[in-house]
């Protein structure tokens, strides 16, 4: 009996010294999102081109080519492209030039 209580009291012990950290890094992560959110931008562009299963994919791979760009979710149905981004980094400009590139011209929204 003594030999488990021992045991479970040095598991606590073990788990409670590793909870400072835990919460270092957790506190940095929060930090890191929070910093993220607000240098991020999102921007949906028109992109009236697309008329097959593979124009989507294009139009992606040209818009992630651009340095700032975060992600990029294209909806082939509604022919449009939403682009998460830092304006920091990048423009509204040189992601529609870079779908205008691959053959799509994207026109953004609002």
């Amino acid at each position: 009996m003594k030999s488990k209580l021992v045991v479970a009291a040095g598991l606590l012990a073990i788990g409670l010294s590793g909870l400072p950290l835990i919460a270092l890094v957790s506190s940095a992560a929060l930090v890191s999102a929070a910093y993220a959110a607000e240098t991020e931008q999102t921007a949906t562009f028109d992109v009236p081109g697309m008329t097959c299963a593979l124009c989507p994919v294009t139009v992606r791979k040209a818009m992630e080519g651009v340095e700032g760009v975060r992600s990029v979710t294209v909806d082939f149905d509604g022919r449009t492209a939403t682009v998460v981004f830092d304006p920091s980094v990048t423009t509204i400009e040189a992601i529609a030039a870079a779908s205008a590139n691959a053959g799509y011209p994207a026109i953004v929204r609002g």
